[in-house]
């Protein structure tokens, strides 16, 4: 993983550790109100970061069986947005002074990063090719910021124009697998927690040295059609793309919580479970998002060919929510 990524990562624990650790007294209404319409669009933006992979500039790269033989490998790294505007809003409900942080990101959207090692390979009698691509950063720490990452998938396209005279067309379907977690320490110390009510009597919950632990899933069916042109050293293309399919949040604080009463009653924090929608227990509180998602997005870009050498640089567009992407890429091709 390049020190971009790492950068990046670090971006997005920052922008979610700052609202939690700015607030002077922990709220199960705000904490469950302003990170559930957050984790909600967070969600809605996974399946184009899904799509960072695979992002070859070539509509179509030939047979397998042709002469040279058509194949390669590479790298390709990228960031995808979400809209500034849902980390403003959780910033603004919870009283945040964002000035020149998520702020000044308002306009282009925050920066959500991703990578992946990609590989396609030519068809034989059919002109067709099949790619594949793996992304893993497995237990990432840097400092108190501990980080995951997967990012799996394929996809399968058929030209129907595979070049020469007139530009490559292709059609294609796939499917994307993403997940990630990120974990930090707050700073908050022995936090307690506004009094909730459970069987008639009124509780003071206490959390020790909590944890914020974001982590998200997504599985993702992807559909699209790509077309592009090679002139001398250069192929330009452009292509429309929907993607479907679930999409999952999990805002947590992991941290030893107790309860004690002031009316005298003696559930235990486990007995108590949920208040304002937020899952407690002993072990922390947690907040469960989950959406089905649909995207339409617009994509395009170019390669650099030089031999056997390709270096993609795309963009994308959701159609959907607005939010922007951009990939670059390198590899070896035949």
């Amino acid at each position: 993983m390049n020190n971009k990524t790492v950068f990046l990562l670090l971006v997005v624990a920052a922008v979610l550790v700052a609202p939690v650790a700015a607030q002077d007294d922990f709220s199960l209404d705000t904490f469950e109100d302003s990170f559930d319409t957050f984790a909600g669009e967070f969600a809605k933006s996974l399946p184009m970061n899904s799509m960072i992979g695979l992002n070859w500039s070539d509509a179509y790269i030939g047979q397998l069986l042709g002469v040279p033989p058509h194949f390669g490998v590479g790298v390709t790294t990228g960031v995808t947005t979400i809209p500034g505007s849902v980390f403003t809003d959780l910033t603004d409900d919870l009283g945040v002074d964002a000035s020149g942080g998520v702020d000044g990101l308002s306009a282009i959207g925050v920066p959500i990063p991703g990578y992946a090692v990609d590989a396609r390979i030519g068809g034989f009698i059919l002109p067709f090719d099949v790619g594949v691509k793996v992304g893993l950063i497995p237990n990432l720490k840097i400092g108190d910021v501990e980080a995951e990452y997967t990012n799996i998938g394929f996809d399968v396209r058929y030209a129907v124009l595979d070049g020469g005279i007139l530009p490559k067309l292709s059609v294609g379907v796939g499917y994307n697998y993403l997940s990630g977690r990120i974990s930090t320490p707050l700073g908050l110390g022995t936090t307690e927690i506004t009094s909730v009510e459970a069987g008639g009597d009124t509780y003071t919950l206490t959390m020790s040295d909590p944890e914020l632990d974001f982590g998200w899933q997504a599985n993702v069916f992807d559909f699209k059609a790509q077309v592009s042109k090679s002139f001398l050293i250069v192929e330009p293309h452009f292509g429309l793309g929907a993607s479907v399919g679930p999409a999952s949040t999990t805002t947590g604080l992991t941290a030893d919580v107790t309860a004690a009463s002031s009316t005298g009653g003696t559930l235990t924090v486990d007995d108590i479970g949920s208040v304002a929608g937020v899952d407690i227990d002993k072990d922390g509180l947690s907040l469960e998002t989950e959406v089905n998602t649909f995207s339409f997005r617009v994509f395009g870009g170019t390669s650099l060919n030089l031999a056997v050498f390709r270096l993609d640089l795309g963009v994308m567009y959701n159609l959907t929510s607005g939010s922007l992407g951009g990939t670059l890429g390198a590899r070896f091709q035949l």
